[in-house]
């Protein structure tokens, strides 16, 4: 998920629960925690494959978390950064560091502070969780991802939801509308969101399950994967040793879309392919792939070999009826843009077979 679309889910839950002004301190905090883990991304700067080994780990831990929130409680406590705010603005002398008593209301002790930061990151990691790129929440320890695939990772729904509190503050006014209550109806409206996506995503794995037990397919692995702008649909992936099936779930229909058959990413009979997994980059983003695959062509005798992960590949079948309009917009705009890879490596081969370039493409 955006880091934007975090601060402002973590905003809309953390006016909900906490009281104003009094909590103001404690919203802003919350707020600016929920962003913090996405620093990650800075991590490994040059390294064209550290974003996938680097993003989502001990920033998104709950270790990470415990530990992280703590020095930021303590300079948030003790007025640091609004020391510097007003620093900035020329008007340092209004605040004093290690002063939290001129906070809006002094009673709010550090601990305060500290839950505040933790619920923050916290939020930041569940609601990366939601989405199928795979969180390592249980780093140092351990580097499996976790995902519970029910959002896309860019939902405009949850957008919509978001500006609701807005609307209705908009609607009835600060004094018509009591306070929090706005907050309180996007809050149970993001909840009501999260528990509709668990149902669509139980609903097809039992439809999946449902079907390879009927075609007698021995499956390796069977995931559904939330698709763009479609809620209540799902790209259907079932791995087995020899072939992957990419099957559209809709849930709300008794029939899956047109069935893609993909050969599996780990045939012998290509040496070429054989050759791009066995490269360190090549183990590095088999690590990384839930549902791998690969492709080669070749271009004037040069082979170039694409390995790749069908969780980031869009068909149009996979879509509902709003997301297939909204993809053909884009499309008469980028026409290539369901054919391109994304989060893809790329290992190309010269005329002698030698390895000429690999580059990661995002």
């Amino acid at each position: 998920m955006d880091t934007i679309t975090h601060g402002m889910i973590t905003r809309v839950f953390a006016k909900a629960i906490v009281p104003e002004p009094r909590g103001r301190d404690l919203v802003v905090l919350a707020t600016v925690c929920s962003v913090l883990p996405d620093i990650d991304i800075f991590f490994g700067a040059g390294d064209p494959l550290a974003s996938l080994q680097n993003h989502r780990g001990i920033t998104h831990s709950l270790l990470g978390a415990v530990l992280l929130g703590f020095p930021i409680a303590a300079l948030a406590y003790h007025r640091v950064p609004r020391a510097l705010f007003m620093w900035w603005r020329g008007a340092e002398s209004r605040v004093i560091v290690g002063n939290p008593h001129g906070r809006e209301d002094a009673s709010l002790g550090f601990w305060a502070f500290y839950l505040a930061s933790v619920l923050g990151i916290g939020s930041h990691i569940f609601f990366d969780l939601v989405t199928s790129y795979g969180t390592m929440i249980l780093q140092p320890f351990s580097d499996r991802r976790f995902s519970l695939d029910l959002w896309f990772i860019i939902d405009p729904y949850v957008w919509l939801i978001l500006s609701v509190p807005w609307l209705l503050r908009r609607a009835f006014g600060r004094r018509a509308w009591r306070a929090g209550w706005a907050y309180r109806v996007g809050a149970m409206l993001l909840v009501g969101y999260v528990g509709l996506a668990a149902w669509v995503q139980v609903a097809a794995l039992r439809r999946l399950q449902a079907w390879v037990r009927a075609e007698g397919i021995s499956a390796v692995t069977i995931g559904a994967i939330p698709v763009a702008f479609s809620p209540l649909h799902r790209k259907g992936i079932v791995m087995t040793p020899d072939r992957v099936y990419d099957i559209p779930v809709r849930v709300l229909r008794a029939d899956f879309g047109p069935i893609a058959v993909h050969p599996s990413p780990f045939r012998t009979d290509d040496p070429f392919i054989l050759q791009a997994w066995a490269t360190p980059e090549g183990k590095r983003y088999r690590w990384f792939a839930r549902f791998p695959l690969a492709m080669r062509h070749e271009e004037g005798g040069r082979q170039r070999v694409i390995l790749y992960d069908l969780r980031f590949e869009g068909r149009l079948e996979d879509l509902d009826a709003v997301g297939r309009a909204i993809a053909r917009a884009l499309l008469r705009r980028w026409p290539a843009l369901m054919e391109r890879k994304r989060q893809a490596l790329e290992v190309v081969f010269d005329t002698r077979g030698r390895i000429e370039q690999i580059r990661f493409v995002r």
